[in-house]
C-alpha cells in the first residue's frame, strides 16, 4: 500500500484520531512507514488468548471473530470485527497477553503496528505523544512505576500507596507543634540580646528534627507500594533507610478477598483494608488503608479470573499439540548423548587446600549451586554470627594476646607454674567455647530443589538435629525482610515462607542476598509449577488416548460383526 494510503486509514483508529491536522500527518507518516500488512485465508489465527499482545491491528477488508475461553474452560463469543475496526492499543501501548482469541472468518487483510517500532518513533517525537488518544485506564497503565522483581512474562496492573490519611496521621501531631515553635524561634531571632540569640539557636533544634521527621514520614509513606500483576500481588515495605520488607503470593493462591473500612472517615475518604485470604488461617496478605478498596478488590478478582483461565487454554493447548504429534509421528525417542572422555584433574596444591579448607570453615560461602544447577544451599552470612560469638572472641583475644606476653617475659619462680596451667584451662574453654559457636551457627543450612525448600538445623556434637521439608506448590506467601541499616549495608536478612501445610512458617534467617533468595524461590515455585501442570497434561492425554483407542477398537469390531451379518444375510 501506498503512504497516503496508510496515513488515511491511521486517522480512522480512535488512537489517532487527534493526529488528523497538518502537523499529525507528518507524525504518522513516519509511522506509515513502519506499518506492515498481513493477509489471513478462513479459519487461520490473527493471534490466540494467552499469546503476547505487541502490536496494533486494523482491518482493511474481511471478518474476525473474537472468542475468548473462561477459568470454566467455556467458549465464549466476544464479537466480530469488520473493515475499518481496530484492535490492540493495549499491546502497542503496554504490552501484555490477549484476553480473546482472533479467527479470520472469511479471507481477511489487515494492517499492523508493532509495540517496538512504534516505542522507537514515540521515543523521540514528543508531539506524537502528546497527541495520542489513550483511554484512561491505558493512561494509568502507562503511569505506573516500573520494579526490578518483575518477570519477563509479568506486567504490573496497578500500584498503589496507602491512602493519604495514613500520612496526614502520622504527620498531623508534628506538624502542629511545628507550627506552635516558628512564631517562638522568629520572635527570639528577631529579637535583640545573647540570651534570646542563643535561645533562638536551641528552638531550632527541635524545630529542624520535626522537619525532618515529617520528611522522613513522607519517604517512608512515598516508598511502600501495593503491587498487583498478572501473575502475583506484592506488598512492598520500605522503612527509609533502616529496613525493608517484600511480601507476595501468587494469584492462583489466592481463595477469598475480604474488605474492611473501620470508622466514618474511611466511609467518607473511601480507603479501607484488604485481605487476601489464600490456604489456611494464617496464610494471608493485608492491604490496609488502600484507597478505592472496593474496586482494587473487583480488579484482583478479574486478574484472578485471567490467570486460572490462561492456566486452562495453556492445558487445553498443550494436550491438543501433543496429541497431534502423538497421532502423526507416535512416540519420538530420546535424544542419543555423546560420551564425553572424562578431564584430567589437575593435582592439588596442599597449601593452598588446608587454607581454603580452613577459610571455608570459618566463612563458608553464603551461596552455592550444585554441579547440575539445579539445587541451591543457603548458609546463615557469617558476620551476623560472628557479632554473636564476639563475647568470646573478645576475652579469647586478648587472654591469648596477653598471657603469650607475659609468660614471654619469663617465669618468676615454680610458684608461678599453676599460673601457667590455669590459663592453658581457660584458654582451652573459651577456645572450645568459641569452637560449639561457630560450628553451632555454620551447621544450619537451607536448600533449595527442584521441587522442594529444606530447613536443616543441626546442634554440635549430634546432641540435636531438625529438618523441615516443604514443597514449593504448598508455599503460598514469600515475603524477605532487611531488619536495620547494618543489614542493608550489607545486604543480608530473612527470608520467611508461608505454606498451607501444618508446618505453617519456614524462617530462612541470616542469609545474603534476601531478595535474590527470595525472588530465586519464587521462580522455582514457578517452574515447579509449569512441571506439575505439564504432568497433568501427560496424564490427561494418555487418558485420552486410552479412551480414543477404545473407541477405534469399538468401531472395528461393529463393523467386523455388521459386515459378517451381511455376508451371511447375503448367502441366505
Amino acid at each position: 500500500m501506498k503512504p497516503q494510503e496508510i496515513v488515511e486509514k491511521l486517522k480512522q483508529v480512535p488512537l489517532f484520531e487527534d493526529l488528523a491536522d497538518e502537523r499529525g500527518e507528518l507524525e504518522l507518516y513516519r509511522l506509515a512507514k513502519l506499518v506492515q500488512v498481513q493477509a489471513y485465508n478462513r479459519g487461520e489465527w490473527l493471534f490466540q488468548q494467552g499469546e503476547l499482545s505487541d502490536r496494533l491491528y486494523f482491518i482493511l477488508e474481511g471478518r474476525v471473530r473474537l472468542t475468548h475461553i473462561d477459568q470454566e474452560g467455556r467458549t465464549h463469543q466476544v464479537g466480530d470485527l469488520t473493515a475499518g475496526d481496530s484492535m490492540g492499543e493495549t499491546g502497542l501501548l503496554v504490552g501484555e497477553f490477549h484476553d480473546v482469541t482472533a479467527v479470520a472468518m472469511r479471507e481477511t487483510r489487515v494492517l499492523f503496528l508493532r509495540h517496538e517500532d512504534f516505542e522507537d518513533v514515540a521515543s523521540e517525537r514528543s508531539y506524537l505523544r502528546r497527541h495520542l488518544s489513550v483511554r484512561p485506564e491505558i493512561e494509568q497503565r502507562q503511569e505506573l512505576p516500573d520494579f526490578d522483581w518483575l518477570r519477563d512474562d509479568e506486567w504490573v496492573i496497578f500500584a498503589v500507596r496507602r491512602h493519604w490519611s495514613r500520612l496526614l496521621r502520622q504527620t498531623l501531631p508534628p506538624f502542629l507543634l511545628l507550627l506552635l515553635l516558628l512564631p517562638v524561634f522568629y520572635a527570639l531571632a528577631t529579637a535583640s540580646g545573647v540570651i534570646l540569640t542563643i535561645g533562638a539557636v536551641v528552638m531550632a533544634i527541635p524545630i529542624l528534627a520535626l522537619f525532618l521527621l515529617i520528611t522522613w514520614e513522607y519517604l517512608n509513606w512515598r516508598d511502600d507500594f501495593f503491587v498487583l500483576t498478572t501473575q502475583r500481588v506484592a506488598h512492598i515495605e520500605r522503612v527509609w533507610p533502616f529496613s525493608e520488607n517484600f511480601e507476595e503470593t501468587f494469584l492462583n493462591n489466592i481463595e477469598d478477598i475480604y474488605e474492611v473500612r473501620s470508622g466514618l472517615p474511611a466511609s467518607l475518604l473511601n480507603y479501607g483494608d484488604l485481605v487476601l485470604q489464600t490456604a489456611g488461617d494464617m496464610v494471608q496478605v493485608d492491604m490496609s488503608r488502600v484507597p478505592q478498596p472496593s474496586h482494587l478488590r473487583e480488579v484482583i478478582f478479574r486478574q484472578i479470573e485471567r490467570s486460572r483461565a490462561l492456566s486452562v487454554l495453556q492445558t487445553q493447548s498443550s494436550i491438543r499439540r501433543s496429541l497431534v504429534q502423538r497421532m502423526e509421528v507416535g512416540e519420538l525417542p530420546p535424544p542419543e548423548t555423546p560420551d564425553l572422555a572424562p578431564e584430567p584433574t589437575p593435582r592439588p596444591n596442599i597449601i593452598k587446600v588446608i587454607f581454603s579448607s580452613l577459610w571455608d570453615y570459618l566463612f563458608p560461602p553464603a551461596w552455592s549451586v550444585s554441579e547440575d544447577g539445579k539445587s541451591i544451599l543457603w548458609r546463615r552470612f557469617w558476620f551476623p554470627g560472628f557479632m554473636r560469638y564476639l563475647r568470646i572472641f573478645l576475652p579469647l583475644t586478648i587472654l591469648t594476646v596477653g598471657g603469650t606476653l607475659y609468660f614471654m617475659s619469663g617465669f618468676r619462680g615454680s610458684e608461678m607454674l599453676w599460673i601457667f596451667f590455669l590459663w592453658l584451662f581457660v584458654e582451652a574453654l573459651l577456645f572450645g567455647g568459641l569452637l560449639w559457636f561457630v560450628e553451632d551457627w555454620r551447621n544450619d543450612y537451607f536448600q533449595l530443589t527442584p521441587s522442594r525448600i529444606v530447613l536443616v538445623e543441626q546442634r554440635p556434637l549430634l546432641l540435636q538435629s531438625s529438618r523441615k521439608d516443604a514443597l514449593l506448590d504448598n508455599i503460598q506467601n514469600i515475603s524477605f525482610e532487611i531488619p536495620g541499616i547494618l543489614p542493608r549495608l550489607l545486604d543480608y536478612g530473612h527470608v520467611m515462607l508461608e505454606t498451607a501445610g501444618p508446618m505453617g512458617r519456614f524462617e530462612l534467617k541470616w542469609l545474603r542476598h534476601p531478595q535474590k533468595v527470595q525472588s530465586k524461590i519464587s521462580e522455582h515455585q514457578m517452574e515447579y509449577s509449569q512441571q506439575q501442570q505439564e504432568a497433568d497434561v501427560q496424564r490427561r492425554q494418555e487418558e485420552l488416548l486410552s479412551w480414543f483407542t477404545t473407541y477405534d477398537r469399538i468401531r472395528s469390531d461393529e463393523f467386523s460383526s455388521g459386515s459378517s451379518e451381511t455376508s451371511v444375510a447375503t448367502q441366505n
